[in-house]
């Protein structure tokens, strides 16, 4: 079984009006709550073997935090900055068939849209430091699809 884990980047700050979007930090709850979710995917038994994200600052600090939790080095792919759900799909099915979860780190709407893609109607938000993760049972990568996916788990942040 191959799993598939789609995390949205954790908090971003907008008090910086002069950065550009692709430039914006996290604030202080995205800053809180990385670190904590990737020690929850961790101790809920996911765990990646790569680790691949946006360029944008606040997805690459998120995905950052991970790598710190998994002891991976992550992999910049900058068609998932506001990337639609076949950007997410060309990386998955370009994956090597000895990688058996991949964890992919992004921006909404598209990772809301593939959660309804592998589960209609599951959602109408993944929040900020979102997660979903899915499983595909015998497929090699590059026959992957959102219909051929299982929504085993949504994760969200405890909000303070």
């Amino acid at each position: 079984m191959k799993k598939v884990i789609i995390i949205r980047h954790a908090k971003s700050s907008w008090n910086d009006f002069n950065l550009s979007d692709f430039d914006r930090p996290l604030d202080s709850r995205g800053l809180r709550d990385a670190p904590l979710m990737a020690e929850r995917l961790k101790k809920a038994g996911h765990i990646p073997q790569i680790l691949i994200s946006s360029n944008a600052l606040r997805a690459k600090t998120t995905a950052n935090y991970f790598s710190t939790v998994f002891d991976l080095d992550v992999r910049l792919v900058p068609s998932l900055y506001h990337g639609q759900p076949d950007d997410y799909l060309n990386v998955i099915t370009e994956l090597e068939e000895d990688i058996k979860t991949v964890a992919l780190f992004g921006h909404n709407p598209g990772i809301t849209y593939i959660a309804n893609l592998i589960k209609p109607g599951c959602t109408d938000n993944i929040p900020t430091c979102g997660i979903i993760v899915a499983t595909l049972s015998d497929m090699m990568w590059e026959e992957a699809d959102w219909n051929k996916m299982t929504l085993t788990e949504l994760m969200y942040p405890i909000k303070n």
